[in-house]
């Protein structure tokens, strides 16, 4: 058991040195990770891959959430502009005008 966690904690560390700052899952979803990514864990609630999927637009993003959205996030339900910064950093686009 010694063994396997030396290992894995090896490759996480030698991981970590090859991305520069900023260049870094967490640094580019800090909101997603601080408010989200525990109940978002495809068990618990879908998965980010799956948000951005189903949600081709902030908007999108933003009403389901207000809307249909789980009692668990009733606080950020009040809370437009942090749900769209959670959005970017998902991936999700603005709306286009055509």
């Amino acid at each position: 058991m010694k063994t396997k966690t030396l290992i894995i904690s090896v490759f996480l560390s030698g991981t970590i040195l090859f991305f520069p700052d900023g260049d870094t899952f967490a640094a580019e979803r800090t909101l997603w990770l601080n408010k989200c990514a525990s109940c978002h864990d495809g068990k618990t609630a879908p998965p980010a891959e799956s948000l951005v999927e189903k949600y081709k637009t902030i908007e999108d993003f933003t009403k389901a959430v207000q809307t249909k959205g789980h009692k668990g996030m009733n606080i950020l339900k009040s809370s437009l502009p942090l749900l769209k910064k959670i959005a970017q950093e998902l991936g999700i686009k603005e709306l286009q005008e055509k």
